[in-house]
This record gives C-alpha cells, sequence and structure tokens, in this order.
C-alpha cells in the first residue's frame, strides 16, 4: 500500500497511481542485471501522458559503463519519444546494518 503522505497534491498523483508506480518499480528490480554487487535497483515513472516506464541497473566488468535503473528508465523514455515525468519510484533491496 502507498504511504499516505505521498498522496498530496504536491505530487499531484492519486494513491492508485503512486501503487502502479510501486509495484512496476518491484517489477523492474527482478529485470536488473547485477552480476558484480547483487544490488538490483528498479525504477518506474509516469510520464505527463499517462505512460509507465521502467528500468533496471545494468552493471559492466568496467565500472564506468555501469548505468542506474534511473539512466535507464529516462533513455528508454526518450527513445520512446515520450514527454518528461512528474514522478518517480525507485526500489532497491532493504539494507541491513
Amino acid at each position: 500500500m502507498a504511504d499516505p503522505k505521498y498522496t498530496s497534491r504536491e505530487h499531484r498523483l492519486s494513491a492508485a497511481q503512486i501503487e502502479v508506480l510501486s509495484q512496476k518499480s518491484i517489477h523492474a528490480k527482478g529485470t536488473a542485471y547485477c552480476p558484480y554487487s547483487n544490488f538490483h535497483v528498479g525504477a518506474a515513472f509516469l510520464t505527463s501522458d499517462d505512460v509507465y516506464v521502467t528500468g533496471a541497473n545494468v552493471e559492466n566488468a568496467s565500472y564506468p559503463v555501469t548505468i542506474c535503473a534511473e539512466r535507464v528508465a529516462l533513455s528508454k523514455a526518450v527513445v520512446c519519444l515520450l514527454s518528461s515525468s512528474p514522478s518517480l519510484r525507485i526500489s532497491q533491496p532493504s539494507l541491513r546494518r
């Protein structure tokens, strides 16, 4: 369930939209390619055209070539000629200390 504090007019998203963004970012996390860190990250955003775009981190042995989930999602949107995003959700493993 979406956290109610993020459903304010400030974000202009409904609780249902936030829940869909959260679920899509969790699903995207499952597509991450991270054989070196094993740190799966997924991102999802909703464009002003009501299109959901997702991405996941992609690692490479050459560290500078590694790309984060947010950049993958934004690159995907640019390639598909979508508009800018009003909202972004990120899903990553919980860090335990």
